[in-house]
C-alpha cells in the first residue's frame, strides 16, 4: 500500500466522520475513525513517511476529542453513551492498533472529567499499549500516550506523584526499546537506512524524559521532599540502568545528551560522580563520550555565567558545593587507563573542556592547567603526530591564551611551554606565537622588568625570530602571498613577516625598569644575546628598535648623572657605567654592520650617528669621536663606490630633492657634527677636514659643490671651540675664518667647471645665499665673508645672466607658454632666485644688515 493510498484514505474518512459528528451520529462516526486508524498499521513506510499520515491521523482525531468534550458538558441525551460507557466500547475494536489509539483518545477524556478514576485508567492504558511490539508502530503508539496525558497526570499527594512518576519512566523504558529494536529488523545490509531512520525517530524517545523533567520541577512536595535527592534516588539510577542497557550507540549518545540538557544543573552538580564514574564510563565503547563531557562541562559553565551576571559574581548560596575539576579529572584519568587506545580528537574535546572549566571556576588556580598540560605532554603528544594531532594540540595550547587577564599568567605554567614544544610543525608554533604576541600587545599596561620575565615571553617568539625570509614556494605564493622586494631587489619578504617583525619590535619597547635605567639596559643586552642574534638574517628588522631603546635609555641616565653632578656627588661608578654600555651597544651596531652593509648601510650609518650623538650628549667625547669614525668607515667601505647607489634619476638642478647617496651622507653627517656641544678642538677639527675632504672628492660637480658649501659650516662652529689650553684665541678663530673662505672658493672653481652653464648659475646663487650667512661681524668688527667678495659674486652672475641670454635665440629662448623648452624653464627660474636674493639683501639693508653690498 502506497503512502499516497493511505492519505486519500484518511482524507476520505475523516471527512465522512466529520459528517457524521455534525449528525450526532456517535457511533458510526466512531467507525469512520477506526477505518482511518487502520492506515497506523501499515508496515511498508518509511518513518518519515509514517510520520506524516501519524500527523493526519492526529488532527483528526482532534476533531473527535473536541466533540467529545463539548458533549460530555451538555445536558446528557439518552442516545449518547457516558464516557466510561464509550472507553469501555471502543474496546472491542478488532485490530489493536486502531483499539488503543480509540483507547487513549477516549480515556484520556475520561480523565479530564471530575471524578474518573485517573490512576486506573493510567495503568489500563500504559499495560495496553504492551500488547504492540513492532518497533515504528508502538513508538508512534506511545508517542500518542505521552502527548495526550502529559497534562493530565496526578501531582495531588505524594501517592500521586509516585504513580505519575512510574508511568512516564515505564513508557520512557518500552519506547527505548522499540526504539533500540528498530536497529536489528530488516537485513543487515540495510543497517545505515535503519540509523539513519532511528535518528529521525529520537525526538520521540526524548519527550518522555522532557515531562518527567517538568513534573518534577512542578510537584510541591512536603518539607522532607528534595527534588535534587528524589532524582539521585529513584529517577537517575532507573533511566540510566535502561540506557546502559540498551548497548545501543546512538541511544546512548541521544538520551545522555537529553538527561543533561532538560533536568536542571542543581541535580547535575548532585550527582556529578555518579553520571560520571558510573553511567559514562559503562556506556558503549564505540561512544564519544568528550562529547557528552562537553556538553555537561557547557552547562556548568553557562550556569556560572548566568549567576555572575545576575549577581556581579557567583553566589554563595547557589555555588554548587562540590569541586567539580577534581571529579571530572579522576574520571578522565580512569578512562584512560581503561581505554589507552582513545582516538586523539576525543582527547582533545576532554582536554578543551576541561581548560574550559579550570579557567571558569578556578581562574586563579593554575595547578589544574598545569596538570592538563603535564598529561597531554607526558601520555599524548608524541613526535610522530601527524597534522591532524597537531591541529588539535594547538587548540589545546591557543584555548587559554584570550582568557589570562595578562600574559604573564603562561610564566605559572611550565608543561605549557613542554606541550609547545611538541608542536613540530613551525606553522603551528607561529600561530601559537602570534596568539600570544596579540595578547600581549593588546595589554597596554604590560611590562617586563626581569630576565625570568624576558624569558617566559620570547621563548615563545624566538620561532618568529628565526623565521626564514627567502624560501617561497613561487608556485604557491605567487599571486596570492603579498610579497615585497627587499635587499635591491635580490630578496623577497611576505607583509605577514614584515608585521611579525614589527610585533617582536614592540615587545622590545615593553621591556622597562623605570627605577632602574642601567638594569633596563641590561635586559635589552640580554635579549639581544639570548633571543634576536639567532637569525643574523633578521637582525636588521629588530636591531635598529633595540639600538635606539638603548640609547633613549642612556640619554636618560645622562639627565640623572648630570642632577647628580649638579648636587656635587660622586658620579665616577656612574659614567664608567655609561662607557661600559656605550662600548656594549658599539659592539651590537658593529654586528648589524658586519652582516647587513651590503644593502643596508645607509640604514647602519644613521643608527652609528644617532650613537655618536647621544654619547656626545652624555659628554662620551672619545667615544663620541670613534663612532664618528666609524660613519666614516661605512661611508668608504659601502656608500661611495657602491653600484646600488648611483642609479637613481636625479636632476642636478635641485638641491633640496633627492641626490645621490654619497652626497646625502655628507650632509647627514654634516647635520649631526654641527649639533656636537662636547668636543675639544683638535678632535672636532678632525672629523670636520675629513668630511670636507670627503665631500670635495664627490664624483659629480654639483655634488662638490654643495657639500664643500655645506661643510664651510662646521668650521664657523670650530672657530669657537676652545682648544687644548681652553683658549679660542684670535689667531685660531681667524684660521677657521680662513678655511670658510676656502671652502666657499671651493665651491666656487667647482660650480664654473661644470659642462652645464645653466646648472652653474644656478650653483654660483646658492654660493651667493651661502655667502650672505657669513656676512656677519663678530664683537670686533671682523666678517668671514666681506661685502667686497659678495659684490664679485653678484657681478659674476650678472655676467653669466647676459652672456646665456646673448647665446640664446631671441625667436624662442624665453617662450613663457613653451613648456617644453627645458633650459629656458630652468633659466627663468634661476633668474628670479637671483632677484629674489637681490631684494632680500636690499630689505636687509634698511636694517643696518649686509652693508657695503651694491644690489
Amino acid at each position: 500500500m502506497s503512502l499516497q493510498s493511505s492519505i486519500n484514505t484518511i482524507n476520505q474518512q475523516s471527512g465522512l466522520m466529520k459528517q457524521n459528528l455534525n449528525d450526532n451520529n456517535l457511533l458510526q462516526a466512531l467507525k469512520h475513525c477506526l477505518n482511518f486508524l487502520n492506515e497506523l498499521r501499515i508496515n511498508k513506510l518509511s518513518p518519515k513517511q509514517y510520520y506524516e499520515i501519524y500527523m493526519m491521523v492526529f488532527d483528526s482525531l482532534e476533531v473527535l476529542l473536541n466533540h467529545l468534550a463539548q458533549t460530555t458538558q451538555k445536558k446528557k441525551k439518552k442516545d449518547t453513551p457516558y464516557l466510561a460507557d464509550l472507553y469501555e466500547l471502543v474496546q472491542y475494536s478488532g485490530n489493536i492498533i486502531p483499539r488503543l489509539y480509540m483507547m487513549i483518545m477516549v480515556g484520556t477524556t475520561y480523565m479530564a472529567t471530575p471524578g474518573a478514576p485517573t490512576k486506573e485508567i493510567m495503568k489500563d492504558m500504559i499495560e495496553m499499549c504492551r500488547g504492540v511490539q513492532h518497533p515504528i508502530r508502538g513508538l508512534f503508539l506511545r508517542y500518542y500516550l505521552s502527548q495526550r496525558i502529559k497534562d493530565l497526570l496526578p501531582l495531588d499527594n505524594e501517592e500521586d506523584f509516585n504513580e505519575t512518576v512510574h508511568f512516564l519512566v515505564s513508557n520512557f523504558i518500552e519506547m527505548t526499546k522499540l526504539w533500540v529494536r528498530l536497529q536489528h529488523q530488516g537485513h543487515s545490509s540495510e543497517r545505515e537506512l535503519r540509523y539513519k531512520e532511528r535518528k529521525e525517530l529520537k525526538i520521540l524517545v526524548g519527550s518522555n524524559l522532557v515531562r518527567l523533567s517538568q513534573i518534577i520541577d512542578d510537584y510541591q512536595g512536603g518539607e522532607s521532599y528534595s527534588s535534587i535527592n528524589y532524582y539521585a534516588e529513584n529517577i537517575l539510577p532507573t533511566i540510566t540502568e535502561q540506557i546502559i542497557q540498551c548497548r545501543d550507540h546512538l541511544a546512548q549518545s541521544y538520551l545522555i545528551d537529553v538527561l543533561i540538557q532538560i533536568f536542571p544543573d542543581d541535580f547535575h552538580f548532585a550527582t556529578l560522580p555518579f553520571l560520571l564514574n558510573d553511567v559514562f564510563i559503562n556506556l558503549h565503547p564505540l561512544l564519544k563520550k568528550s562529547e557528552l563531557v562537553a556538553t555537561l562541562i557547557e552547562r556548568f559553565v553557562n550556569y556560572h555565567n548566568n549567576e555572575a551576571e545576575m549577581v556581579g559574581k557567583l553566589s554563595l548560596e547557589n555555588k554548587p558545593q562540590v569541586d567539580l575539576f577534581p571529579i571530572f579529572w579522576d574520571f578522565y584519568v580512569k578512562l584512560h587507563e581503561m581505554d589507552s587506545e582513545l582516538p586523539i580528537d576525543e582527547h582533545s574535546i576532554f582536554l578543551q573542556s576541561f581548560i574550559t572549566l579550570s579557567l571558569t571556576y578556578y581562574p586563579d588556580n593554575y595547578q589544574n592547567l598545569d596538570t592538563i598540560y603535564q598529561f597531554a605532554t607526558e601520555k599524548l603528544a608524541t613526535k610522530e603526530s601527524g597534522s591532524e594531532e597537531q591541529d588539535l594540540w594547538f587548540r589545546l595550547l591557543v584555548a587559554p591564551i584570550q582568557h589570562f587577564q595578562s600574559i604573564k599568567t603562561l610564566f605559572k605554567l611550565p608543561f605549557f611551554f613542554e606541550f609547545y614544544h611538541k608542536l613540530t610543525s613551525v606553522q603551528y608554533q607561529k600561530q601559537l606565537s602570534l596568539e600570544i604576541i596579540n595578547k600581549l600587545l593588546s595589554d597596554k599596561n604590560e611590562q617586563f622588568s626581569t630576565t625570568e620575565d624576558i624569558d617566559g615571553i620570547f621563548k615563545y617568539l624566538l620561532v618568529l625570530i628565526k623565521d626564514p625570509t627567502e624560501k617561497l614556494d613561487t608556485a604557491k605564493n605567487l599571486g596570492i602571498t603579498k610579497t615585497y622586494k627587499v635587499n635591491n631587489g635580490e630578496g623577497i619578504v611576505t607583509q605577514e613577516f614584515l608585521s611579525n617583525q614589527e610585533k617582536i619590535c614592540k615587545v622590545i619597547h615593553l621591556i622597562e625598569t623605570p627605577t632602574d635605567p642601567f638594569k633596563n639596559i641590561s635586559n635589552l643586552m640580554y635579549v639581544r644575546k639570548k633571543y634576536l642574534n639567532k637569525e643574523f638574517k633578521n637582525i636588521i628588522y629588530t636591531y635598529p628598535a633595540l639600538i635606539m631603546k638603548i640609547l633613549n635609555k642612556l640619554r636618560l641616565i645622562g639627565y640623572y648623572v648630570a642632577e647628580l653632578k649638579k648636587q656635587g656627588k660622586d658620579i665616577t661608578h656612574q659614567e664608567l657605567l655609561i662607557t661600559s654600555n656605550f662600548k656594549n651597544l658599539s659592539v651590537i651596531i658593529d654586528e648589524l654592520y658586519h652582516y647587513h652593509q651590503e644593502y643596508h648601510s645607509e640604514l647602519i650609518l644613521k643608527i652609528y650617528l644617532n650613537a655618536a650623538s647621544a654619547a656626545d650628549q652624555l659628554s662620551q667625547q672619545s667615544l663620541s669621536y670613534e663612532l664618528f669614525n666609524q660613519c666614516f668607515v661605512v661611508y668608504e667601505e659601502n656608500l661611495i663606490l657602491n653600484p646600488s647607489h648611483n642609479n637613481r634619476q636625479i636632476n642636478p638642478h635641485d638641491s633640496l630633492g633627492e641626490a645621490s647617496v654619497p652626497y646625502q651622507s655628507i650632509l647627514l653627517i654634516a647635520d649631526k657634527l654641527y649639533t656636537l656641544r662636547n668636543f675639544n678642538k683638535e678632535n672636532y677639527e678632525n672629523l670636520i677636514t675629513k668630511l670636507t675632504l670627503y665631500g670635495s672628492k664627490l664624483l659629480k660637480k654639483q655634488d662638490q659643490c654643495r657639500a664643500v658649501y655645506f661643510c664651510a659650516h662646521l668650521w664657523w662652529w670650530c672657530a669657537y671651540l676652545p682648544d687644548e689650553q681652553d683658549n679660542n684665541s684670535r689667531e685660531n678663530v681667524d684660521d677657521d675664518f680662513k678655511r670658510i673662505l676656502e671652502c666657499l672658493q671651493k665651491a666656487l672653481r667647482v660650480a664654473d667647471s661644470c659642462m652645464d652653464p645653466y646648472l652653474s648659475l644656478k650653483l654660483f646663487i646658492e654660493i651667493l645665499n651661502r655667502c650672505l650667512i657669513f656676512n656677519v661681524a663678530d664683537d670686533e668688527g671682523n666678517t668671514v665673508i666681506d661685502a667686497k667678495y659678495i659684490n664679485g659674486l653678484i657681478d659674476l652672475i650678472r655676467t653669466n645672466i647676459d652672456n646665456l641670454n646673448d647665446e640664446e635665440d631671441p625667436a624662442r629662448a624665453f617662450n613663457e607658454e613653451d613648456e617644453n623648452n627645458q633650459e629656458a624653464r630652468l633659466f627663468r627660474f634661476s633668474r628670479e632666485y637671483f632677484q629674489r636674493t637681490l631684494e632680500y639683501i636690499a630689505e636687509e639693508q634698511q636694517a643696518d644688515v649686509f652693508e657695503g653690498i651694491v644690489v
